[in-house]
């Protein structure tokens, strides 16, 4: 009996090893995955009254490694990733430097905590950058959780960034609709805004490392990588709640006032605030990130024809050198959209 009863004890803890080792490993084995591939490259862009601007991008190859099937824009594409209400997910970037020879480029994210490893490659290379993000909701204050992040490449001493190379990065929780964890920034409508400048002369400069820094002065200020009156407008009914992204990729703390309504500051750098707060402007500093939610007026006609609008209120509203110019008002220009129906 002594006998039975023992091998019974032994063919339980096995089972019970056997259990424990499926739970972790198919914990483990089931992770979300989201593989993100890229490319650094040159590229060129069009500018309201001037010649086409060299640059240098990021772009979505379509044949992960083969930069030729890839365009560099600017800003780079939008990436996003929705996180899993029922486990952890794992997002690796597959970066390809395609720039000229001599141009290492980093590939970072303020605000994400990456995995050990390398973060910068040579021209010809591949990066390969991992992070774990948490399942959603997830608890407040957990690292890689849902925000809006700014992606860019820092090298060269920053010349990288003020040629082209950056973008936006949204990380959505598992509830639609939401932009974090809390009902309280539920939104109707979406707009990404990567505010950003360009200074041609740099960018169009024989050998970008030999341009006196000091020199330089952006001429064009944009949104989402186009100057008015070429800037996508906002579109959303009265009533709705537009979701304002903004994401700083200059090099001056900007300023960005909206007219005819007030918008409510939710979160800065991924971080939802524990007490939001109504503005018509607010600063958003070079490299941050800012989510703020505007809802559109009910009843009343918004300030012009055009909708409402939402500017640069250091009123970099020209395009091109306006150096001699005298026309008289100068047509709108720079970091102006409209929230319009």
């Amino acid at each position: 009996m002594r006998a039975i009863a023992v091998t019974k004890g032994r063919v339980l803890l096995v089972l019970a090893m056997i259990a424990v080792a499926l739970m972790y490993g198919g914990s483990a084995a089931s992770a979300a995955t989201t593989t993100i591939d890229l490319c650094a490259k040159t590229g060129t862009i069009t500018l309201p009254g001037a010649p086409p601007v060299t640059i240098w991008g990021f772009g979505r190859p379509t044949t992960p490694g083969d930069c030729s099937t890839a365009t560099a824009s600017l800003p780079g594409p939008q990436l996003e990733v929705t996180l899993s209400a029922t486990e952890t997910t794992t997002v690796t970037f597959n970066v390809t430097n395609a720039l000229p020879a001599g141009h290492t480029i980093t590939f970072e994210i303020p605000g994400i905590t990456f995995d050990a490893g390398a973060a910068d490659v040579s021209p010809g290379g591949t990066l390969t950058r991992s992070f774990t993000a948490p399942a959603s909701p997830s608890a407040a204050g957990a690292a890689n959780a849902a925000g809006t992040y700014l992606y860019g490449s820092g090298g060269d001493g920053g010349r990288q960034q003020a040629m082209g190379l950056y973008g936006a990065l949204i990380v959505r929780p598992s509830t639609a609709g939401q932009a974090y964890e809390s009902a309280a920034t539920a939104y109707n409508v979406e707009a990404p805004l990567v505010l950003s400048a360009v200074d041609p002369a740099f960018n169009n400069a024989s050998n970008p490392m030999t341009f006196d820094m000091h020199g330089y002065r952006a001429t064009y200020w944009l949104i989402n990588g186009k100057a008015y009156p070429d800037t996508t407008g906002i579109t959303a009914a009265a009533g709705q709640r537009v979701l304002l992204r903004y994401l700083n990729a200059g090099y001056d703390n900007t300023s960005m006032m909206l007219l005819g309504m007030h918008e409510n500051v939710v979160a800065k750098d991924a971080w939802p605030l524990n007490n939001a707060y109504d503005a018509t402007a607010d600063t958003i500093p070079a490299g941050a990130t800012e989510d703020a939610i505007a809802t559109v007026p009910a009843t009343g006609g918004a300030p012009n024809g055009a909708g409402f609008p939402l500017f640069n209120r250091q009123l970099h509203l020209t395009n091109g050198d306006q150096a001699g110019l005298s026309p008289s008002p100068l047509p709108a220009g720079g970091m102006l959209t409209f929230i319009h129906p």
